[in-house]
């Protein structure tokens, strides 16, 4: 089989279309010998792969089924044919681990001297690291890997073993590691890790771990001792947890703790800050004066910011001002935080420096600067970068010959291995070659990969690539038949599926619009979508735009004809907006959306409105974000 690695690779997407079929037909051919173990047919028919682009899944496959033979100048060789290749990748990522288990650290390092991504790895790295004489790196490594609050690889354990043997690892590290184990709620952790302390550190681990079951056992100050630091440490760490279930007796308990423990500064502040935190969660006015007092001692910028959002939700505007004023001055350029300088100094008629704050904000290209822009009757801000031709498909592939995989997944019909190829193919190039390469995939037709390569590389103005007009017939008619913006159906698709028809949420919402089995079959009963017959049927685009504009149209009509909740429920489900509406107290717009509970459904709604005005761009419509009601409604 040797004899394969030395025949040059063929350009199948210049001069094989004609004979296509016939390849395909003996690449699965190979590809089943190789899984029934007929090798001898299996070899014939590779000998007239050599120019096939998925020839590298077959050479692959064979390698990685005879890994306990390979050696490493075999990996290598596959390496330097395929250098491009995802399999390449995978292979030596599986001889690595096989290095690993055989202690062959020098072989090892030779292969990847740097550092892997895999914390498995990263712990054969520094045991290689050991064996080959360079410990200080080594124990740097296991320090850095040991202190974490989540278990590890058992592969660790020997690299651990070894830091510990020579004195490394002591109490101190143990103890730090039980901190950030009962932070993350590893129980189990815990127990693990107190009972690797020292016999005179134990009852402080012992401690830990009984406050970790039952935190409420310290209602009672006056039947705990001071102990040991560790003690108090443990005592800190419960009164923080405690806190987010029961602030107000937290409130009370912690000051008594203080006094009769002699709580450090940092204890306190640790204390401190979950107090503030879930008293700003639970939006109570309860205890504000502590709150205000005690945030700007102990706070940082994520408390700063939770501080400033409740002044928004209060609309406290003579406040909020000073809450912005202590964030971090890269936040307080940042559009969002602009807008509200702008919104709060505009309350307090100080027009001047409010419109000031607006013109800042304005020029983003987001839904704080086009809510600033439209609130100061500018113009939307599109920057948008004019995109260059799309290279030759000729030249193209001859310098990514990864293209031509590509092209032959996609030709297959496999989507989710031409996906693949491509994202493997963009880690690799910079953001003049990804930007090329977005064009190029515009230009065929890949729209859900034009858009990732824009945002692989971060081409973030190149809107043609990050906001293509995809399957415009079938969102037009839809549009026109349900009396919706066309442009507000393009921004759903795009937040959420990215324009990939075989997209599947981690909880089933498949397609486009990304929608799960039991809406997409009521809303196909409700509209007599009768196309609909089958689950998979999500995934064909002219069914799922159909549904998903059905089913918008059934929010909009729930709410009145009001994108902003009705986008909203399309995210998080009517029951929970019903709730935020019910509960909110009649806010206006831009503080009610600034102030939805969930981060996601927050953003959602603002990149939905935001990415709404870029398609009216691209679709050559006049442009407008919140509609005269949407604005004055008060929710």
């Amino acid at each position: 089989m040797k004899r394969w690695f030395g025949v040059g690779l063929l350009l199948f997407g210049l001069g094989m279309t004609a004979e296509a079929s016939p390849v395909r037909e003996r690449y699965q051919q190979a590809e089943q010998a190789l899984k029934k173990n007929e090798l001898a047919r299996f070899e014939q028919l590779r000998q007239g792969l050599d120019g096939y682009p998925l020839t590298v899944y077959l050479d692959y496959q064979y390698l990685a089924d005879r890994m306990n033979q390979l050696t490493t100048a075999r990996v290598q060789q596959f390496m330097r044919r395929y250098p491009d290749s995802l399999q390449a990748d995978r292979l030596e990522r599986q001889y690595l681990f096989r290095l690993a288990r055989e202690q062959r650290w020098r072989e090892f390092l030779e292969l990847y001297p740097a550092l892997p991504n895999s914390i498995e790895l990263q712990c054969a790295h520094y045991r290689a690291k050991w064996t080959t004489g360079d410990r200080a790196t080594a124990i740097a490594g296991a320090e850095r890997l040991w202190l974490h609050g989540y278990s590890r690889p058992d592969a660790c354990d020997p690299l651990f073993d070894a830091w510990k043997n020579v004195g490394g690892r002591s109490d101190d590290h143990v103890w730090r590691r039980m901190e950030l184990a009962y932070e993350a709620g590893q129980s189990s952790l815990i127990g693990y890790l107190s009972r690797q302390l020292s016999p005179g550190a134990r009852p402080a681990g012992e401690w830990l771990s009984s406050l970790d079951a039952n935190p409420g056992q310290l209602g009672k100050p006056e039947q705990v001792r001071a102990g040991s630091g560790r003690h108090k440490a443990a005592v800190s760490l419960a009164l923080a947890r405690l806190a987010d279930s029961e602030p107000e007796l937290v409130m009370s308990l912690y000051p008594k703790y203080q006094r009769s423990l002699g709580l450090s500064p940092e204890q306190v502040a640790r204390v401190e800050r979950r107090l503030a935190q879930r008293l700003m969660f639970n939006r109570t006015r309860d205890y504000r004066g502590w709150l205000d007092s005690r945030v700007p001692v102990v706070g940082d910028a994520e408390l700063f910011e939770l501080r400033a959002r409740l002044a928004i939700w209060e609309q406290d505007w003579s406040h909020l001002l000073g809450w912005i004023d202590r964030l971090p001055e890269e936040a307080r350029r940042d559009s969002r935080w602009l807008y509200w300088r702008g919104r709060a100094l505009a309350a307090q008629r100080r027009t001047n420096e409010a419109d000031t704050a607006w013109q800042e904000a304005a020029r983003s290209r987001d839904y704080y600067g086009f809510l600033a822009a439209q609130q100061s009757r500018r113009e939307f801000s599109l920057q948008k970068k004019p995109l260059s031709p799309a290279p030759s498909w000729a030249a193209a592939a001859a310098r990514w010959p990864a293209l031509l995989r590509v092209e032959e997944w996609m030709a297959r019909g496999d989507k989710a291995a031409a996906r693949s190829e491509w994202y493997h193919l963009l880690g690799k190039v910079d953001e003049q070659a990804g930007v090329e390469l977005g064009s190029l995939a515009l230009s065929r037709g890949w729209y859900d990969k034009s858009i990732l390569a824009s945002i692989r590389v971060q081409a973030w103005d190149h809107l043609e690539l990050r906001f293509p007009v995809v399957y415009r017939d079938i969102f037009q008619r839809q549009a026109r038949r349900l009396g919706l913006d066309e442009s507000t159906l393009f921004a759903i698709a795009r937040q959420e599926s990215a324009f990939y028809e075989q997209a599947r949420s981690p909880v089933g919402a498949g397609g486009l619009m990304q929608l799960m089995p039991a809406t997409a079959r009521e809303t196909a009963r409700k509209h007599g979508i009768s196309q609909y017959r089958h689950p998979t049927d999500v995934y064909r685009p002219d069914i799922n735009v159909q549904l998903g504009s059905s089913y918008f149209k059934e929010l909009l009509v729930r709410y009145g004809d009001n994108r902003i909740p009705a986008i909203a429920a399309y995210n998080a489900g009517p029951g929970r907006i019903n709730r935020w509406l019910r509960d909110s107290g009649s806010r206006p717009m831009d503080v009610w959306v600034e102030n939805i509970p969930y981060r996601e459904t927050r953003g959602y709604v603002q990149n939905v409105l935001a990415f709404s005005v870029i398609y009216q761009d691209m679709l050559g419509q006049p442009k407008s974000f919140l509609k005269p009601a949407e604005l004055s409604h008060v929710y």
